[in-house]
């Protein structure tokens, strides 16, 4: 049986937003703590220069109550098609996961709207492994804070 995975989700944001959530996720993610602080803490970078391909990220995030952290690596940026590509390379997920990336990609819908969209691909340790579905609701979660903050809509 294989325990490679794939899960999907994305909300709607306006189309307005479209290069913000972008550039936020690549050159400025210590901005998202400042509009879902209750998700995301922080965002250090600890290796090479934020927005470049191979920086590498320590995200500080809460899902659920519990406390974790994520080590990344950027792998992709792709500039036309508004997609950035993480690598997941240490911290808590690895321990129930052999691998795990997450994409986030900002498609136009039509004038008004777009799709700002997660996508993660994973290997679990094995079969007791729960899919990571809480994770990739804050994440859609953050996509939405991000757009609202920029309309100067505060929840």
């Amino acid at each position: 049986m294989s325990l490679k995975r794939k899960l999907e989700g994305e909300i709607e944001v306006r189309a307005s937003a479209t290069d913000v959530v972008h550039d936020i996720y690549k050159s400025k993610p210590h901005h998202i703590s400042q509009v879902a602080s209750h998700i995301l803490q922080g965002v250090d970078v600890h290796e090479g220069d934020c927005g470049n391909i191979d920086s590498k990220l320590v995200w500080r995030y809460t899902i659920e109550g519990k406390s974790f952290v994520a080590k990344t690596v950027l792998e992709e940026i792709d500039e036309e098609r508004k997609i950035l590509k993480y690598r997941i390379i240490e911290g808590d997920i690895m321990n129930d996961y052999k691998s795990f990336t997450a994409t986030c990609e900002v498609v136009p819908k039509d004038g008004e709207t777009c799709i700002a969209k997660w996508t993660f691909e994973y290997e679990k340790m094995n079969a007791g492994i729960p899919e990571p579905s809480a994770l990739l609701d804050a994440s859609l979660e953050v996509l939405k804070h991000i757009d609202d903050h920029h309309h100067g809509i505060n929840k």
